[in-house]
């Protein structure tokens, strides 16, 4: 009976779609790879390379000798030689052994320099001054005599004759390569010497107009020297008369200045005092009021001190009188007394009249003079101070023309340096260009070199390897591996089985049960692998006939549908596994049954059913063979009847899984794959195409068949395969870290 629920529904025709790639538990399916999407990785170069290990280790060595021999036979009759020499450029334009003896380098110009002494080495006006003259030593060499004209042998020398500067130094290396050596070293030695010999020539005519424009320029600013030099004598000459100091010390005309200036001051100051006194005098005389100094003039007249003392004796002489008032002496005194006090009044007015006068006019005579003496001070002045401006700008002037004269003196100082300089390194190698390392004869052939002539040689037959190999890859258009799986895009691969003979686990077992009489080899690990993704890539409970096929016969469908159907009854699920392939059955022969009836019968007559079924040595695998061929197979798939054996055969059983031939080749495949839940379409790997894979694909497409998915078959571990690794770590971890034997690596075909 059959384990699963009863409550499982009729198988009902799922719907047709295209192929949306392996459905993961948990989440969306994986879309599918486009074809062409992908190209050679890395690990397919690699792979490819070690395929190819055998073809790309001949090949060096063939190459290597070849190379080896190519290098005899280019050195006997192509040799070539090179001469190579140094020459060395030292700037003139900064070379100053006295007060630059070692500048600093300026790389960026001197590399600019050294370019362009290497275009003046090469320039064709050089070439052709070394070739055309009958003296040189070139004319004479056998390689210019292999040439018709001397322009012939120019465009070649042209060619071979090499001029490099030498990065970061002041070398240039020259070098020339010819078939005979000595010619080689003349060439070279010929041509350097001669562009040293313009260079020293043109630099000696550069000195000369130099020398000659310092010298002009020297006589300038000689004629300019004296010129100033006279100026400032005749200056200080002018200077020193007008007591004007011309060294910074003592100035005559300042201190005369200084002097004027100060009696122009005191003038002022006086003038300013005798005006304030005539301004006092006149207002207190206008007041009515007499000055002091009027008072002090009037008292100290003789003529008032003299009235003023007799009036002061009678006045004693009354005093000792007092005593007779009466007494005409008394009354004398009194009467003379009277008269000089009168006299003594007319007396004063008459002083203080006359000095009134004489005081204004006094002070008014001073302030007169005295301004006629400050307008002279400052008349004299004036004409100092002129003198002065005049003797400063002269003193200006003096000391630009000493300046001038120095500077001319200096710029002198330094033409006559360099011209000195000239004269003194003129005899010199002052062409800028000298022999470094002069060159010589070459004891070696340049070309050919056996280290170059053997790399160029196992580098070609490397190259023409891997061409070689990378081309086989290219044109071989069979499935050997998943990544030609995903080139042709939309399609899932469920796994992997390698080759019997890269197991040596499984040997003595069926291929077709090794999953069941060797559950431990990797074969039987591989299948299961399988199983479970199959499981994945669509639900077991709604996928219950299963189709097995492949693209062409001998792809081993028959092993890989014995071993599922023996995986899923493993897992516990009652199989029944059919023979529909009537052109070949394969079923009986493998599980050792009879084939007189079989799948054909029960087409026609289902209720002969039971009896057909042969129950296996696997646990819950039934067999049905194929029986007589029909006459009429693709009619009886395409007919109710293959309906209803379906339906018959999930009544007792968890899944029928039908083996069936190539897709391709016969039409019973074609008709069945439609009427089943699911297609498992078994690939041999470098067996089948990747076209012959698309048109599979395509076919199934057309037909609204449900593809599960691709099983890669017989895939080798050998080099350039897969699987080897994967082989050896799987019985390494199953024998706890150590490889119970070697896999071996010779071919043979799988069922």
């Amino acid at each position: 009976m059959t384990t699963l629920p009863q409550t499982t529904p009729i198988r009902m025709p799922r719907p047709n779609g295209s192929n949306t790639g392996v459905a993961l538990p948990g989440v969306g399916p994986v879309p599918a790879m486009v074809a062409g999407q992908q190209g050679l990785s890395l690990a397919d170069a690699w792979r490819v390379i070690r395929g190819h290990m055998w073809l790309i280790v001949v090949m060096v060595c063939i190459s290597a000798v070849a190379g080896f021999f190519i290098n005899g036979y280019l050195e006997r009759y192509y040799s070539r030689y090179t001469a190579t020499g140094l020459i060395q450029f030292q700037p003139t334009s900064t070379y100053d052994p006295v007060h630059n003896p070692d500048p600093r380098i300026d790389y960026g110009a001197l590399a600019l320099e050294l370019a362009t002494q290497a275009q003046m080495l090469k320039h064709d006006a050089l070439l052709t001054k070394v070739l055309i003259n009958p003296s040189s030593e070139i004319r004479q060499t056998r390689w210019y005599q292999q040439f018709p004209s001397a322009q012939a042998a120019k465009i070649e020398l042209a060619k071979e004759f090499t001029v490099t500067p030498i990065v970061n130094t002041r070398l240039i290396q020259v070098a020339m390569t010819t078939p005979i050596a000595v010619d080689s070293k003349t060439i070279v030695t010929e041509i350097t010497q001669q562009h040293i010999i313009d260079q020293k020539e043109l630099a000696t005519e550069k000195m000369r107009l130099r020398t000659s424009m310092l010298a002009q320029r020297l006589k300038a600013i000689d004629s300019k020297k004296q010129e100033r030099q006279l100026e400032i004598r005749e200056k200080s000459v002018r200077l020193q008369q007008a007591g004007w100091d011309v060294n910074g010390g003592a100035n005559s005309k300042r201190a005369e200045e200084a002097q004027l200036s100060t009696t122009q001051s005191n003038i002022a100051a006086t003038i300013n005092n005798l005006q304030t006194r005539l301004d006092s005098t006149l207002a207190q005389i206008n007041r009515g009021e007499d000055p002091v100094e009027l008072t002090n003039y009037v008292e100290g007249d003789p003529t008032i001190a003299m009235y003023r003392n007799q009036i002061d004796s009678i006045d004693m002489a009354l005093s000792m009188n007092a005593s007779a008032p009466n007494n005409p002496s008394t009354v004398r005194m009194t009467a003379t007394r009277d008269i000089y006090v009168k006299k003594l009044a007319e007396a004063r007015g008459e002083k203080s009249a006359d000095y009134r006068k004489t005081m204004v006019d006094g002070l008014t005579n001073s302030i007169a003079a005295d301004k006629a003496q400050f307008q002279a001070v400052s008349a004299q002045l004036e004409k100092v101070k002129q003198e002065i401006a005049d003797l400063s700008n002269v003193y200006r002037q003096f000391l630009v023309a000493k300046d001038e004269e120095f500077a001319l003196r200096s710029e002198s100082h330094d033409l006559q340096e360099q011209i000195d300089q000239i004269n003194q390194f003129g005899n010199l190698e002052n062409s800028g260009v000298t022999w470094s390392t002069r060159p010589t004869t070459p004891e070696a052939p340049s070309f050919p070199k056996m280290s170059a002539t053997m790399t160029m040689s196992i580098l070609a037959g490397l190259s023409m390897a891997l061409a070689i190999a990378f081309l086989r890859e290219l044109t071989n258009t069979t499935v050997r591996s998943p990544r030609d799986i995903t080139r042709i895009g939309q399609l899932n691969l469920l796994g992997m089985v390698s080759d019997i003979n890269d197991d040596a686990q499984s040997a003595g077992a069926k291929l077709p049960l090794v999953i069941f009489e060797a559950p431990h080899a990797i074969l039987a690990e591989q299948f299961r692998q399988v199983r479970t993704r199959m499981q994945h890539a669509a639900s077991l409970d709604s996928t219950r006939s299963i189709l097995i096929t492949s693209p062409g016969a001998g792809d081993g469908k028959s092993t890989v549908a014995c071993n599922l159907a023996a995986g899923l009854a493993l897992n516990g699920r009652r199989i029944l596994l059919v023979d529909a392939n009537f052109r070949r059955p394969e079923l009986h022969k493998i599980f050792n049954l009879t084939n007189e009836a079989g799948f054909s019968d029960a087409l026609n007559q289902l209720d002969t059913l039971p009896q057909n079924i042969h129950e296996s040595q696997v646990p819950n695998l039934a067999i049905l063979t194929s029986g007589p061929k029909p006459v009429n197979a693709t009619e009886l798939f395409e007919s109710q009847l293959l309906v209803d054996f379906i339906e018959k055969a999930l009544e007792e059983f968890d899944h029928v899984v039908f083996d069936s031939g190539p897709l391709l080749v016969v039409s019973e495949t074609v008709a069945l794959a439609p009427r089943v839940d699911g297609v498992v379409t078994v690939v041999r790997a470098r067996h089948n195409s990747r076209g012959l894979l698309v048109r599979m694909r395509d076919t199934l497409r057309q037909l609204k068949a449900e593809h599960l998915g691709v099983l890669l078959n017989g895939v080798r571990a050998q080099g350039g395969g897969y699987y080897g690794r994967n082989i050896k770590a799987y019985y390494a971890y199953m024998d706890d870290g150590t490889v119970s034997q070697p896999i071996p690596v010779e071919t043979t075909p799988a069922a």
